[in-house]
């Protein structure tokens, strides 16, 4: 029982943690590819500590390393398009537009996996969704728009990610997969700097000041610590709650945003009623999923965000 309690500290507290990034994005002074580029070669050179790099090729045979440096390459798209979305718009409309990946990644598992099958009730919670975008889009100003159209984006990446996890994880290697994909991040945004930035006039920068400090905090507490305390904990608790936790990850997210940087000014009710909406219809697929016991008795994967 004691061992229960602590794996569910464990669990929140990483949610807690992951909630923090949306935070972190908004108040570091780069662009968003610098952001990128920056958490992730931090995140590396802590984990290089952590996994034994000279058992890579005895653990992983190099189709799989393919296969994971493919998700990396999909990870770093996510989160240009997700702190691209807080950068234009702000951190809650981001959040809002990531809280549906739970019912975009039920949507496109079945074309993703062939054993996954296509579920009725996904169907119906996927089509409910968009009521409640429409109610938050026609609330929103026009930069607020086109930062949950990015947002939006970034869900379906993050669902993909997600998914491709789920498909070629390697039970009892996470940590050496996560240093794979983080390393083919940094690899891809660093090809992104070269070839697209005189198009979209996007710099590499460089932190500065206290932006160091966010970002070493980004990397070991929102990434690093995060994920471990996430792997210490499914071990002891079903994947129905580490999946409704992570639903909560969002709305501690959303309710960050409010408290620290203010969002609630710059946004109006209509779009939290809307955003409820959305999160509502997501724990409501979640304990559909548990009532029919669809549930494996460990979770498969975790969105990094």
């Amino acid at each position: 029982m004691e061992q229960h309690k602590k794996a569910f500290l464990f669990l929140h507290l990483s949610v807690f943690l992951f909630g923090f990034t949306a935070i972190l994005g908004d108040i570091i002074d780069l662009n968003f590819p610098s952001i990128v580029w920056w958490r992730s070669l931090m995140t590396s050179m802590i984990l290089v500590f952590m996994v034994k790099i000279s058992t890579f090729l005895k653990v992983f045979s190099l189709k799989t390393i393919a296969k994971h440096t493919f998700i990396g390459f999909i990870l770093a798209i996510h989160w240009l398009f997700f702190y691209g979305s807080i950068k234009i718009s702000n951190p809650t409309m981001a959040l809002i537009a990531l809280s549906s990946s739970a019912l975009i990644t039920a949507l496109l598992e079945p074309l993703l996996i062939r054993k996954a099958k296509f579920r009725l009730v996904d169907v119906i919670l996927g089509i409910l969704v968009i009521p409640g975008f429409i109610m938050i889009f026609y609330n929103s100003d026009q930069l607020q728009q086109k930062g949950l159209w990015i947002g939006i984006g970034a869900a379906i990446l993050g669902a993909i990610f997600s998914i491709l996890n789920k498909k070629w994880l390697v039970t009892g290697q996470e940590l050496k997969m996560t240093y794979i994909q983080l390393t083919s991040v940094v690899i891809t945004i660093s090809l992104f700097f070269l070839i697209f930035s005189g198009i979209f006039d996007l710099k590499y920068q460089i932190p500065h000041g206290i932006d160091w400090f966010y970002m070493f905090v980004f990397a070991l507490f929102c990434t690093v610590i995060a994920y471990y305390l996430y792997l210490k904990a499914f071990n002891h608790i079903s994947a129905f709650d580490v999946s409704l936790a992570f639903n909560m990850e969002p709305i501690y997210g959303i309710i960050m945003a409010a408290l620290l940087l203010k969002d609630y000014r710059e946004v109006s009710a209509m779009v939290y009623l809307g955003m409820l909406f959305i999160i509502s219809l997501v724990f409501l697929d979640t304990y559909v999923k548990f009532r029919k016991n669809k549930f494996k008795n460990e979770p498969d994967s975790i969105d990094i965000i």
